[in-house]
């Protein structure tokens, strides 16, 4: 390509346009070099053709910097882990308290005692019948369940299922 093509392209020009602004390579060579002028706020006399380097400059290689991927750990030894052993239970044995924390509304333990007393874990209940409507349902009992037909909140926070009249709570 021809450099005043490249300083066409610099200055935006393309197309016709730049035909009539372009020069060509002797006539930039005649042109003189670029000053400043004596108040130092424009050029001296325009047009003018950018000045030669002093000293030819090399190019500066740019150093390859890399970076080595950290080393992955070895696994850890499994006798140092902090997950419970799980052994097996023999099938003969009686069952074990499981131990529980205090719920909500519930004392604290008693004084020295280590563990609360073992009770039983709520499971589900037995099927309630129930008339339903658009607030919740209400049990024979005369309990009132909040929430849509289907899926209600008993007044303990448990959550019960509405199907057909019955009502089961987990």
């Amino acid at each position: 390509m021809k450099l005043p093509i490249l300083l066409a392209l610099a200055a935006g020009l393309s197309g016709p346009a730049a035909g009539a602004n372009s020069i060509s390579t002797d006539e930039y060579r005649k042109l003189p070099e670029c000053r400043l002028s004596a108040d130092g706020k424009h050029l001296a006399q325009e047009p003018c053709r950018t000045a030669p380097p002093r000293k030819v400059m090399p190019r500066r290689p740019v150093p390859l910097i890399v970076t080595p991927t950290p080393r992955i750990a070895p696994a850890p030894d499994p006798g140092l882990t902090w997950a419970p052993i799980l052994s097996r239970r023999d099938p003969f044995a009686p069952p074990t308290a499981i131990a529980q924390l205090p719920r909500a509304g519930q004392p604290a333990l008693a004084p020295g005692a280590a563990f609360p007393p073992a009770t039983p874990l709520p499971g589900p209940s037995a099927p309630v019948p129930v008339t339903c409507d658009a607030g919740g349902c209400r049990d024979a009992s005369g309990t009132y369940y909040h929430g849509p037909p289907g899926q209600v909140i008993s007044p303990s926070g448990r959550v019960c299922s509405t199907s057909a009249g019955w009502m089961t709570c987990q």
